[in-house]
């Protein structure tokens, strides 16, 4: 059982695949100190979201931590850091907790118990989500070393303060509620929804599309079978409030964008003299796309939309499911052909990826455009 001074001396541990949790960790219980008795562990920074979505998809509590506080400090701030001192200090909980509202919801006239009018649980819908559960974990970014992450995992049973299951399919309260399933609808879904709203599909057809699909299956499994026409308001809201033209001019609107969507950018060149355009963007649920149907399997370049009718054309790679469906797993918009400058951006795309997973490896690369030189891509 080591102590907090040794911590740098555990293995940093790098589990394969897109996601991961708690069970794929090997963890090891601290001694003495604040945080005696907890497990840690410590795995690469990079790869903190990937273990909080992990997290999120336990079968028996299936959950969605949120951030519940952050701290950060600058590099350089502290002359003589703890082993343990952090960059960035992160608690995620439980969105299932840590307040109790389960048996207060029938004592409407006790006025300990009524909701209050700000602050936790003030929000619509959140009284119904507390549960009292006490899972929780901290993420510390080292200051030491900021590759690395160390995660404390103060309790990772969710349970409540008596110590029994307080939400999925082991609380026997919570059978034929919402409180079996996670909190909010999946990515997957989300984006589903969204390309539906998108393309003009209308909210009554989704949602009855959807009700169809339920039936079909035999009844609700997950969350995502509860998908509400509240839920489908929320994204068309979402959709109607964002705008891409931030700026009249458009080399100043999409280098504001560009900022506000870093994670998404995995390459930016702007227009020059000498240089070309060059945008390359991959969001999370591509990228998690391109981990699971690219490995072991083939890419596609997709570079002719768009030649004749916009400025910029943009270029899609294409990963194929189980279905032979077709997902864009990668955007590049380039002011010139795509193949003039991809010797740029695809060693970082696919640097990207297998930061994620280091054993991802892609059997053929199958391109359309005669003029992307095929030694590059090797």
């Amino acid at each position: 059982m080591p102590r907090m001074e040794e911590i740098l001396n555990l293995p940093v541990q790098d589990p394969p695949g897109p996601e991961f949790c708690a069970a794929h960790i090997n963890w090891v219980k601290l001694d003495g100190g604040r945080q005696g008795g907890d497990d840690i562990a410590l795995i690469p920074f990079a790869r903190v979201d990937d273990f909080v979505k992990g997290e999120s998809s336990n079968r028996e509590c299936p959950a969605s931590f949120r951030l519940e506080s952050r701290r950060k400090r600058p590099e350089g701030s502290i002359a003589k850091p703890r082993v343990d001192g952090y960059l960035e200090y992160t608690l995620y909980w439980c969105s299932y907790g840590p307040e109790d509202y389960r048996e207060s919801d029938s004592c409407t006239e006790d006025g300990a118990s009524t909701k209050p009018a700000s602050g936790k649980g003030s929000r619509p819908g959140r009284r119904h989500m507390m549960r009292g559960c006490l899972c929780h974990f901290t993420v510390k970014r080292l200051y030491t070393r900021p590759l690395l992450a160390l995660i404390i995992y103060n309790q990772r049973r969710h349970v409540d303060k008596t110590g029994a299951p307080c939400h999925g399919i082991l609380d026997r309260d919570a059978v034929g509620t919402r409180a079996m399933y996670a909190p909010r609808i999946s990515d997957e879904l989300r984006q589903k929804v969204i390309s539906m709203l998108y393309v003009g599909i209308s909210l009554d057809n989704i949602i009855q599309h959807h009700s169809e699909m339920m039936q079909k299956q035999g009844g609700p499994q997950n969350r995502d079978d509860f998908l509400t026409r509240n839920d489908v308001r929320n994204m068309e809201r979402t959709i109607r409030n964002s705008s891409h033209e931030l700026q009249k001019n458009d080399e100043s609107s999409v280098k504001i964008w560009v900022q506000r969507h870093r994670k998404h950018v995995f390459y930016f060149q702007d227009n020059s003299s000498s240089e070309s355009f060059v945008l390359g963007i991959q969001t999370d649920w591509q990228l998690q796309q391109m981990l699971l149907y690219g490995n072991s399997s083939f890419i596609s370049f997709h570079s002719a939309f768009g030649l004749k009718k916009l400025k910029f054309p943009v270029c899609s790679l294409l990963v194929f499911d189980s279905s032979q469906n077709a997902i864009p797993a990668a955007w590049i918009i380039t002011s010139s052909f795509v193949g003039k400058d991809i010797h740029k951006w695809i060693g970082l795309l696919f640097e990207r990826i297998r930061t994620k997973d280091p054993r991802w490896r892609t059997h053929a690369v199958l391109l359309d455009d005669p003029s992307i030189e095929y030694s590059v891509v090797r």
